[in-house]
């Protein structure tokens, strides 16, 4: 009988410590929030997404092989269309991301549990946007999911997106 219970304990505490391995605080690796917004000819895409959804470490980097990682993905921030992709048709033309916390400021040692990345697009035919695709799940296994908030106008919907079907219709 003890046996049993000790069993069912043990198996409780894996669990819970299972779970704080894969969740700190808000956040849940390979799950992020993704805010779109289509006014007129501008498009604005907002990724909030654990850190270690993108690099599999949401800490300083602590070796060469995390370094490396580290340099790509920033290099990576500076190509929107590495993360998102507007329908060819409506000729979107990206401007420079912003971050929060603003990388090129921040401390080597600091930790950070989410990234913020706003990509802003200005689109020559915002009546042929019709679609936006999320590619950063193309690069970045460790991204499972995408909720998404979806405005267009005066119409919004919410709906969630995966590396099997990476896209939204507007």
């Amino acid at each position: 009988m003890f046996t049993r219970y000790s069993s069912v304990a043990t198996l409780a505490v894996a669990l819970c410590f299972s779970g704080a391995a894969q969740a700190h605080g808000d956040h849940t690796h390979g799950h992020g929030k993704a805010a779109v917004v289509v006014d007129g000819a501008a498009l604005t895409v907002t990724l909030d997404v654990p850190l270690e959804s993108y690099l599999s470490f949401d800490y300083p980097p602590r070796n060469e092989a995390q370094q490396k990682t580290w340099s790509d993905f920033r290099a990576r921030l500076a190509e929107p269309l590495r993360f998102v992709e507007p329908a060819a048709a409506a000729q979107c033309s990206p401007a420079q991301p912003t971050t929060v916390p603003n990388l090129e400021q921040l401390d080597p040692q600091t930790d950070i549990v989410n990234l913020v990345v706003e990509f802003k697009f200005d689109c020559a035919s915002p009546a042929a946007l019709k679609s936006l695709g999320f590619t950063a799940f193309r690069e970045h296994a460790g991204l499972k999911q995408l909720r998404v908030q979806l405005q267009n106008g005066a119409a919004r919907k919410t709906l969630t997106v995966r590396p099997r079907f990476p896209a939204v219709m507007f």
